[in-house]
């Protein structure tokens, strides 16, 4: 079975309802927050949340963004925050052994992309 069968089943399995948009990657909700699952057909090994436009950038306020993201990212393990097309995104990037248990990868990747959302608009108001 595919890893992307896999976390879409666990997912259904979990009470989300997860969906495959147009790229084939996996959409769903948690906490309020749009997650998602990016497909690797060529390295099926390769793990990867994210959690997409959480933030807009502006001309205003690209410098203090720059510095925020720089700044999660040197703090929070795991997590890869950089922008795209203006808008702030946020990613966890693992490497899957050949028999993954979701159980233990999945709830931990979401708490921390949870988490580091929350940081992240900490370090935007200050």
């Amino acid at each position: 079975m595919k890893t992307s069968e896999m976390v879409f089943e666990y997912l259904k399995e979990q009470g989300f309802c997860p969906k495959v948009d147009e790229d084939g990657d996996i959409v769903f909700k948690f906490q309020m927050l749009t997650f998602v699952y990016f497909e690797d057909d060529d390295d099926e090994r390769f793990f990867r949340f994210g959690v997409p436009n959480i933030f807009q950038v502006t001309d205003d306020n690209r410098m203090m963004v720059l510095e925020a993201v720089n700044e999660l990212n040197t703090m929070i393990k795991v997590v890869k925050a950089f922008v795209v097309r203006n808008s702030v995104w946020l990613s966890t990037e693992s490497l899957l052994d050949g028999t993954p248990q979701l159980d233990d990868i999945v709830p931990r990747l979401l708490d921390i992309l949870f988490h580091a959302r929350l940081k992240f608009a900490q370090l935007i108001e200050e």
